[in-house]
């Protein structure tokens, strides 16, 4: 953590890196997946399919050892000038921050487990020639249920990324108490 000439401190570069890389995935994603949702099936719908997956295994990952860095480096105290209700959105937000960026993929990665292609494979493909394993041994049945939990997932993130830059705009503009997660070298104190 470092300390602002107000005295607020920032998040480290870590937590900073982990933020924005999986910020950016996290849009991107949103894009690829509205994308091939709505493609027809062949070769195109594959190869984003296969960017969908990819990104999705990779959020889940760096979400993963995001979370394990946060329980060692704890974040800093909340500024000053936030209320108590503040507060308590901004806990609850990046509580769920972390259900959604883990569950999402995690729906994912079941919904793959119990398709058509787990039954004759124990992987399941991604860009540059990797794979993924397939969780064995989950109920074919469930797949449906997962399917749905994922776009669940997904309308959620949409309301809690609206729900958090909306906040982080009105600490910037409105109260003016900077932001906490921008890289050292960006202003925070416009």
């Amino acid at each position: 953590m470092t300390a602002r000439r107000d005295g607020a401190r920032r998040y480290n570069l870590g937590a900073i890196a982990f933020h924005w890389i999986i910020a950016a995935l996290v849009f991107i994603q949103l894009y690829v997946g509205w994308t091939f949702a709505d493609m027809p099936r062949g070769d195109l719908r594959t190869g984003w399919f296969d960017w969908h997956k990819t990104l999705g295994f990779t959020i889940l990952l760096l979400s993963i050892a995001r979370l394990i860095w946060r329980i060692a480096n704890p974040p800093p105290p909340f500024p000053a000038a936030l209320q108590t209700w503040e507060r308590v959105l901004a806990r609850a937000n990046h509580a769920l921050f972390y259900v959604i960026l883990i569950g999402l993929p995690a729906t994912g990665w079941m919904y793959l487990s119990t398709g058509k292609p787990a039954l004759t494979s124990s992987t399941t493909s991604l860009i540059g020639g990797l794979s993924w394993p397939f969780i064995p041994g989950l109920p074919r049945a469930a797949h449906e249920g997962f399917e749905e939990a994922h776009g669940l997932l997904v309308w959620l993130t949409c309301a809690l990324l609206v729900l958090h830059v909306g906040a982080a705009l009105k600490h910037q503009f409105v109260d003016r108490i900077g932001n906490r997660m921008l890289p050292s070298g960006a202003r925070s104190d416009a």
